[in-house]
């Protein structure tokens, strides 16, 4: 925990383990909580007021309320209201228990679903054994799970002649329930393959017919509950299974162990040769009640945040009303209309995870869910052509500059004269950087600080693997200003700005170094210095290859680094500093030996001070370090006395 009487926050923070109200839905680009709560804690006084304007699953909103602030979020996604309203429902465990269970029971006893779903135990005998899996490798299924709720067990075995006959027979099903079948829209995400490995253009392609007339029969069975608080937490139980049944789902690998559980592994609308087809039933309730499911989510809302949270949806209809009892003010609001919803500089502080060009298509991921939440209400109909994002043949990146500009404008009118906005963002693709740095200064944003943050979970849990792009963000901080300095450069100038900054970052560190961590260390420093660059068509690594053999050489790689870059010429390099990893060494063993007890993420807080962007140590040394002057007791860790 930082001071809370600190001006500023100048470096990164530790993730901590998320509760289940965080974890319990899949939505991509999670924020680490804890992270968030503290910049709105330092960012904001007792009485303001927080905007998100990419809210995405909502962390700034609910992290807000938390401190006892209040939140504005915003997202033309309507899979961000949908969370913000399950969350802001009066949780009756017992009822909602009771009406799982119900539903459960009636699908289960009912025919169609027994003939299809149901077979023989071969350990027992009983008749009610539920398939709950079938693998399928070019259609066909080669493997087939049972549970079997009379003997307690499951298992794996061939499908019998019969399984394939009534697998084969199950895609001629009539099913009588609504289920959703639009047409897939025009979008690169959409791609032939998935098209044809699906068997054709539309969303009800992506199940198969079996899990089709369960999935309807779920939804028909949810749309029934008069009590709107409870059918909202079933639904939310249902859009947390319905990709798990997909035929976008593929077996896991058998050095897992997990040959009884699936996922859908990658952004990205994919349909694989392999596949694995889960009973949606089995999922509909376990992903209501048990570890990981609605009932621990909403348990988990009270409990982190103190209340359940009082949200006020806005709409076209509603936007001038200009509510002030409320915990949340949410709804689907595209950012170039912001000024039309929130008055002007009426926002305390900014913090947003704005979309990365187009690493994450986020609202066509989640047209998956939205598909059947907007039978429940059209208002999770999204607006497909306000998003900000780059898609090949729809959206280049001068247009994704354009539309967040006039975004990020709004945005300037809205926030209090001295308030702060934080973005977060992650792209390796120089133009999606510069197109991002562009439209900041250009809405009259003033960078004032960038710190690169690893956003892994808890740092103990991941010491195998401290590095990627998904492990870490950019915290960008910046103010308003009348002026902001755009400097125009020329590619030779920033090709020499990158080779001179890598020197300085790698003599910093007075050892050889990954290129990942050069990487974050360049950004951080070209996000700085406020270039102007256009017509740049090579990226930073291809600009340090040039200067392989002159500037720099290659040194051993391993599986973790890759390679490590060093310098030709090092007979300049201080000589009066040790390398870093020394250095790091000895803070580690100078802070068990001042604290004696300390846990891993504590030490990892008091090494991101020390060691900001380009000088952040490696993990995995952390631990060695760790391991050398402390043994582990419990969740701590005791120094050894060395």
């Amino acid at each position: 925990m930082i001071d809370k009487n600190m001006k500023d926050i100048d470096f990164a923070l530790v993730e901590e383990k998320r509760p289940p109200m965080y974890t319990a839905m899949k939505y991509w680009g999670k924020k680490p909580h804890n992270i968030w709560n503290e910049y709105i804690s330092v960012y904001t006084n007792e009485d303001g007021t927080v905007l998100d304007p990419f809210s995405g699953s909502a962390i700034a909103a609910f992290e807000a309320v938390k401190c006892g602030r209040k939140a504005v979020a915003f997202d033309i996604n309507p899979l961000t209201s949908f969370l913000i309203e399950v969350y802001s429902t009066v949780f009756q465990e017992e009822a909602f228990e009771k009406k799982v269970n119900d539903i459960y029971e009636k699908i289960d006893s009912d025919s169609i679903y027994i003939r299809y779903n149901h077979t023989t135990c071969k350990l027992c005998g009983a008749k009610n054994g539920i398939i709950q899996h079938s693998k399928r490798e070019k259609g066909i299924i080669y493997e087939v799970g049972v549970v079997c709720p009379n003997c307690g067990k499951r298992y794996l075995e061939k499908p019998t002649e019969d399984m394939l006959a009534t697998a084969e027979a199950s895609e001629k099903i009539d099913i009588p329930y609504a289920y959703p079948k639009d047409e897939f829209y025009n979008s690169p995400s959409f791609t032939k393959a998935f098209i044809d490995g699906i068997g054709g253009n539309s969303f009800n392609k992506i199940w198969t017919n079996k899990n089709l007339f369960t999935l309807s029969f779920i939804f028909n069975e949810i749309m029934n509950e008069e009590n709107e608080d409870l059918k909202l937490q079933l639904l939310f139980g249902f859009i947390q299974s319905i990709h798990l049944c997909s035929k976008m789902c593929v077996p896991r690998r058998d050095k897992s162990n997990r040959a009884f559980s699936t996922s859908w592994g990658r952004s990205a609308y994919i349909c694989s040769k392999r596949q694995m087809e889960m009973n949606p039933l089995l999922l509909f309730k376990n992903n209501c009640i048990g570890k990981q499911s609605v009932q621990s989510a909403m348990n988990s809302v009270l409990k982190h945040l103190g209340k359940v949270p009082k949200s006020k949806y806005v709409s076209k209809s509603n936007k001038k009303s200009q509510p002030k009892d409320y915990d949340i003010l949410y709804g689907v609001v595209d950012i170039n209309t912001i000024v039309d919803y929130v008055q002007e500089e009426s926002i305390d502080f900014i913090i947003t995870d704005p979309p990365y060009g187009g690493l994450v298509q986020y609202i066509d991921l989640s047209y998956l869910w939205l598909v059947w939440l907007k039978q429940y209400d059209e208002k999770y109909l999204p607006n497909i052509d306000a998003e900000i994002t780059v898609k090949k043949d729809i959206q280049d990146v001068d247009t994704y500059q354009r539309k967040f500009t006039n975004g990020i404008k709004n945005l300037y009118r809205v926030l209090k004269p001295n308030g702060k906005i934080v973005f977060t963002f992650h792209n390796k693709d120089i133009m999606v950087w510069n197109a991002f740095l562009l439209s900041i200064s250009e809405a009259g944003f003033k960078i004032e600080k960038v710190i690169h943050q690893q956003n892994r979970r808890t740092g103990e849990s991941n010491v195998a693997n401290p590095y990627g792009t998904s492990a870490s963000d950019f915290y960008i901080r910046c103010v308003k200003s009348t002026y902001v300095e755009k400097i125009k450069t020329t590619k030779d100038e920033f090709e020499n700005f990158v080779v001179d900054r890598a020197v300085k970052i790698i003599s910093a560190r007075l050892e050889p170094t990954p290129y990942q961590i050069l990487f974050n260390g360049l950004l951080s420093e070209i996000s700085r210095a406020g270039f102007e660059l256009e017509n740049f068509d090579e990226n930073i690594h291809q600009f340090l290859e040039k200067h392989i053999g002159t500037t720099f050489t290659i040194t051993k790689s391993d599986e973790v680094h890759g390679n490590l870059w060093w310098l030709i010429n090092d007979s300049e390099l201080p000589k009066d500093i040790a390398p870093l990893s020394s250095r790091v060494e000895s803070t580690v063993r100078r802070l068990f030996k001042n604290k004696v007890s300390l846990s891993f993420d504590e030490v990892l807080a008091e090494i991101f001070i020390n060691y900001p962007n380009g000088l952040t140590p490696d993990i995995k040394k952390i631990d060695v370090y760790i391991k050398k002057y402390a043994y582990k007791s419990g969740e701590k860790w005791i120094y050894n006395g060395k």
